[in-house]
């Protein structure tokens, strides 16, 4: 009777345990947690310097966020068994190399940040999740990640990564921002149509949004290092483009229409003609255009509305002229190019007419305090807080 009795406190004791939040102190904690298959409430493992491994292993369902950070000893996670948690963060464990998590499959919040000697992360296939963030580990591969939807995904500054594969991926209602990974990073959303936030893609080889039709914010591309862009089924963009530092060497928006704020195309050195097709359906900016690099031309066939300031830069053989009059739909212009002579120039230098270092300034019967100097070094400095 006494045995029973007993068993019967353990079995209630464990039970009890499993139905309330715990900020771990110790092993006997984390043995305590082990005896649960399902939590009810949030475990959170912080700044314990006496653990060098973390093993959960039986535990299958928690309803509330595991938390693993400011572990500076710790060097393995092993939740064997876990399948799925409200959130998975582990944050800020300088020495941690492996990360075991394989029959995780459903997770709202997927963040692992800033655990820059994590090598491996196991997992097999992430199928339902909102928020996902891998920010500064040294992680090479990604498990699979089939979910169709998820609100923001966040990669950035994994350098020994080189395949992200979101293929299955169709919407996001927030914002997409994978910068700086692997030199040869190969990006894919090859199912991705709408983007409810900013996108924001850098440092890519390779990147394929080729079914993207919408952005609800701004849509930014820099220093990538492929030569082709084409985004062949976007619309609309609500607010602005921003192309920078690429080595784009033709750029294409054919199905473009609206623009919801402005146009920015700097220093790009492959890029040097704004064609008809670059933009043939592009007719309405509401904000301003500006362009920075060595053009030999730019033609905007179907530009009809530009209502802020055009400002241009740069050192090719386009004119001011011939750009204010492929860009007549604007009445604010600041130009600043430096005209180089066409290559059938029998002296290869550059031209000694006015053009060769043209200056001017169009404004219809508006006054301006706002220089193209001024607007595009707040331009600049926009772009490097967004990196």
């Amino acid at each position: 009777m006494k045995c029973i009795l007993a068993i019967t406190t353990i079995v209630a004791l464990a039970a009890g345990a499993c139905n309330k939040s715990i900020n771990v102190k110790s092993q006997t904690d984390i043995n305590t947690i082990n005896e649960c298959e399902k939590f009810q409430g949030n475990v959170v493992i912080d700044g314990i310097s006496s653990l060098d491994t973390i093993s959960i292993d039986n535990l299958k369902q928690i309803s509330g966020d595991i938390i693993i950070q400011n572990m500076y000893n710790l060097q393995t996670v092993s939740l064997g068994k876990l399948a799925s948690a409200n959130s998975l963060k582990i944050l800020n464990n300088t020495n941690v190399y492996k990360v075991d998590i394989p029959s995780l499959t459903k997770v709202s919040d997927f963040q692992v940040i800033v655990n820059p000697n994590l090598k491996e992360m196991n997992y097999k296939n992430i199928s339902s999740v909102d928020n996902f963030q891998i920010i500064n580990t040294y992680v090479s591969e990604l498990g699979a990640f089939t979910a169709p939807s998820v609100e923001n995904i966040e990669v950035l500054s994994n350098l020994q990564l080189v395949k992200l594969d979101f293929s299955s991926v169709g919407k996001a209602s927030g914002y997409i921002n994978i910068a700086n990974n692997g030199k040869n990073a190969n990006i894919t959303f090859s199912s991705l149509t709408d983007v409810g936030g900013n996108a924001s893609f850098a440092d890519a080889a390779a990147l394929n949004i080729n079914k993207l039709s919408t952005i609800a914010d701004d849509f930014s591309l820099y220093t990538n290092s492929f030569k082709n862009l084409t985004v062949g089924q976007l619309t609309e963009a609500q607010k602005s483009i921003t192309l920078s530092g690429n080595k784009f060497t033709s750029i294409s928006f054919p199905k473009l229409k609206d623009i919801g704020s402005s146009l920015n195309i700097a220093n790009n050195t492959n890029f040097k003609s704004i064609d008809k097709n670059t933009f043939p359906e592009l007719t309405t900016i509401p904000g301003s255009i500006i362009l920075v690099g060595s053009f030999d031309n730019i033609t905007f066939p179907s530009l009809s509305t530009v209502d802020g300031l055009v400002g241009l830069s740069g050192k090719g053989r386009l004119s001011c002229k011939d750009a204010e009059d492929a860009l007549s739909a604007a009445s604010n212009i600041e130009c600043e190019l430096e005209t180089i002579a066409d290559d059938s120039e029998s002296d290869g230098d550059e031209e000694k007419s006015s053009n060769s270092k043209s200056k001017s300034s169009k404004s219809a019967g508006v006054s301006h305090s706002v220089t193209f100097a001024a607007f595009f070094g707040g331009a600049v400095a926009l772009v490097a807080a967004c990196l």
